[in-house]
């Protein structure tokens, strides 16, 4: 190996540990921009979305390890989304082997796009427009009208529950869908099954560990059918993994203490850009 690609290969680290600590204080491991640097770095979209995915895994396990032990991991929802998603990526992740290339460069793309999409209709949840401070300023000194009354107190949302029972088909096939894209282009789906379960009734703060605890799951099951098929380059595992471990702990650690807004906007133009490009290389390559 070359200066120049150890260089680059350090860099995916480094980038690697970043997107892992963000991620994991908001139940991700944002492999998105891991995932095309180790598809280029390795010149082969299987050998790139393979250990993308590994490293992905063992990410989530530290960060679901943290959530956990902070009882924000629900054993429900690794039953009825994180036990068919691992079986159904294990199955993918044995046939993603045996496709074309190219097919599996769009199918990242593909899944880039979405993720991206997601992603961006979160950070466009505006807050409240404020009108210009000059006239009302004025109008406030001018008059000295009675108080308003304050308005009532929003209901208290629990942080940490679970969906109401009787949607668990629903979860069962949620997570088969997304564990089989999981096992195809090398993402965990993270990014598209935690809004899923906000939007199940799942509190947030269970939401999250949750998640990256599915993640992990459906990583391993995955990963061990990488590695029979012979997929992962252990040299970028071994160098990337330990960054990414690093970043998720700590990551985990600063739950509730991060405003991701900005940065999940500007991780979401790039996973576009990427997204495209690498849909154009493999339809056009």
């Amino acid at each position: 190996m070359s200066a120049v690609d150890l260089l680059i290969l350090l860099l995916v680290a480094l980038l690697s540990f970043g997107l892992a600590y963000v991620g994991a204080s908001v139940g991700l491991v944002l492999g998105q921009l891991r995932l095309p640097a180790l598809v280029y770095w390795l010149a082969s979209p299987v050998a790139g979305a393979a250990t993308s995915l590994a490293i992905s895994t063992v990410g989530a396990l530290v960060g679901a390890i943290r959530h956990a032990r902070s009882g924000r991991v629900s054993m429900r929802l690794i039953l009825t989304i994180g036990a068919p998603s691992a079986v159904a990526a294990f199955v993918s992740a044995r046939f993603a082997a045996e496709l074309d290339p190219l097919l599996v460069k769009s199918a990242i793309g593909v899944a880039l796009l979405v993720t991206s999409a997601f992603m961006l209709r979160k950070s466009s949840v505006s807050s409240p427009d404020k009108s210009d401070d000059k006239g009302s300023a004025d109008q406030t000194h001018a008059k000295t009208s009675k108080p308003e009354p304050a308005p009532a107190p929003a209901p208290a949302v629990d942080a940490d529950a679970d969906p109401p029972r009787g949607r668990w088909p629903i979860e069962v096939v949620v997570g088969a869908v997304l564990g089989a894209v999981a096992g195809l282009v090398g993402l965990l789906m993270g990014t598209l099954r935690l809004p899923i379960m906000l939007q199940l009734g799942t509190g947030p703060a269970r939401a999250i560990g949750t998640n990256l605890a599915i993640g992990c799951i459906t990583g391993i099951f995955a990963g061990v059918a990488t590695v029979m098929e012979g997929s992962i380059d252990w040299l970028a595992f071994a160098v990337v993994t330990p960054m990414t471990m690093l970043g998720a702990y700590l990551g985990a650690s600063a739950t509730g203490r991060m405003r991701q807004q900005t940065l999940r906007t500007l991780i979401a133009v790039s996973l576009v850009v990427i997204g495209l490009w690498m849909l154009w290389d493999g339809v056009g390559g």
